[in-house]
């Protein structure tokens, strides 16, 4: 029996090592905005005006391990699903592969996703909404770690006082995302 799990857990990750996430750009929100995917999921996302293929490539590898290349477009039942999000606000059409993030970020991501467009929620809010009412502080990490920015909106969390926080890409961008969202909502 062990034989056959052992072989099995080799065989799965021979399967893992040779997957290769696939990179392609689409318009965002608020410029060009490169995607990885791959069977599992969107595994990351980077504002292409901002970051470069090749350190996206390079940034996306060094967080999973996997190679990664790229294409000249997403499918299209993927990429449908990203402009219906865009356009709605909406993540529930989308799957994500968080390999390699912790169970707290994990949470924390997915908290952020249940923050409806045009809404916001405080760090506060979603260290008590993932049962952690003490843990703001790491929230905020999380935050700054999240591999998929806009898709999974982290831009919709905001500090107690109301005002921005943090954004890996700036405050501008994040006020941005914002604003779009808000005027999309109130349409």
């Amino acid at each position: 029996m062990s034989e056959t799990l052992e072989a099995t857990d080799a065989g799965d990750q021979r399967a893992e090592f040779e997957q290769v996430d696939e990179i392609a750009q689409v318009a965002g929100p608020v410029g060009g905005l490169w995607v990885a995917h791959n069977n599992l999921g969107i595994c990351g996302s980077a504002f292409a005006n901002l970051i470069t293929f090749a350190r996206f490539r390079e940034e996306l590898h060094d967080r999973t391990g996997r190679p990664a290349a790229r294409v000249d477009a997403l499918p299209d039942d993927l990429f449908d699903a990203i402009e219906r999000s865009f356009a709605s606000g909406r993540r529930d059409e989308l799957t994500f592969d968080f390999r390699g993030a912790t169970p707290f970020q994990q949470s924390v991501w997915e908290a952020c996703l249940a923050v409806p467009p045009g809404e916001t929620r405080t760090y506060a809010d979603i260290a008590r909404t993932i049962h952690r009412p003490n843990a703001v502080r790491a929230v905020g990490t999380a935050l700054g770690t999240n591999p998929i920015p806009v898709l999974v909106p982290c831009h919709r969390v905001l500090r107690t006082d109301g005002s921005l926080g943090g954004y890996a890409f700036g405050e501008l961008v994040k006020q941005k995302l914002l604003d779009r969202e808000a005027e999309r909502a109130a349409a």
